[in-house]
């Protein structure tokens, strides 16, 4: 039996390439954990810094998507972000499908948040306008 080289190099190119995409389909749940992990784990400082970043994002996003609001008002939803090393959105995850959970998160994925401690750092915006439990 002959060995082809060139499909074998051609297979393992292929694989290789394809690794990221596999890596980065994860679930909602997934990153939501992550994000979770990884807001626990910064400092004070850090902590103020991505919580300034993101009210900052969320001034500029709502008003944006305030008519695809409903009558009933903004449902609750989430968006998880992936950062990269300079606080660029990369990815995103939403649990909610009101037409300003799709809004928010499409708006969201151009912006930058702050720059994280490492990267990929995951965070997530939690919103509702229901008071907290």
């Amino acid at each position: 039996m002959e060995v082809d080289v060139r499909r074998i190099l051609l297979f393992a190119a292929l694989a290789v390439s394809a690794f990221p995409v596999f890596a980065a389909a994860q679930s909602y749940a997934e990153a939501k954990a992550l994000a979770d992990r990884d807001e626990a784990s910064v400092s004070k400082t850090q902590s103020d810094a991505l919580l300034e970043s993101q009210g900052a994002a969320i001034d500029r996003i709502a008003p944006a998507c305030a008519r695809a609001m409903g009558p009933a008002g903004m449902p609750p939803f989430v968006v998880v972000v992936e950062l990269d090393a300079a606080g660029k959105v990369v990815a995103t995850w939403r649990e909610g499908d009101s037409d300003f959970a799709v809004c928010f998160e499409k708006r969201l994925r151009v912006l930058s948040l702050f720059a994280p401690p490492h990267a990929p750092f995951y965070t997530s915006f939690e919103m509702s306008m229901s008071p907290p439990d």
